[in-house]
């Protein structure tokens, strides 16, 4: 197997960090819809890590996610947008993307679509691998 130059796996990893210096979405949101991902990939090893802080009771809820009331609508609507994206992403609706635009806007939109895919390499990766994923890494 081939190593990572250095200088492409700093690149990788600078990406992944500014996914928490932006913006347009909060870091929080990210991260529930990372760690959702994780879940609808029953992937442990993403699942288990944190990149950003989120309340513990929406940590143990998230599977939980339609029915629980901590969830804001901006939550809602971007974890509604994760776990359709999980399944099929040619099956995200207008409606669905119209309801993050609603909170975010187009460029929320498009943040939250590029850190999906992001979050879903790392994971199908560390499944692939059967690795732990460094924080800040790739």
């Amino acid at each position: 197997m081939t190593e990572t130059p250095p200088e492409l796996a700093r690149l990788q990893g600078e990406l992944y960090r500014s996914l928490w210096r932006q913006e347009y979405l909060p870091p929080q949101t990210l991260e529930l819809c990372r760690l959702r991902l994780a879940q609808l990939h029953r992937c442990e090893q993403e699942s288990r890590r944190s990149d950003w802080d989120v309340a513990d009771g929406k940590r143990a809820e998230l599977a939980a996610w339609p029915g629980d009331p901590q969830f804001s609508a901006a939550e809602r609507a971007c974890l509604e947008f994760t776990e359709i994206y999980a399944m099929d992403v040619q099956a995200i609706s207008d409606e669905q993307a119209a309801a993050v635009q609603a909170h975010f806007g187009d460029a929320g939109l498009v943040m939250l679509i590029e850190a999906l895919g992001i979050f879903d390499g790392k994971t199908r990766l560390a499944l692939l691998w059967n690795t732990e994923s460094t924080q800040g890494g790739v």
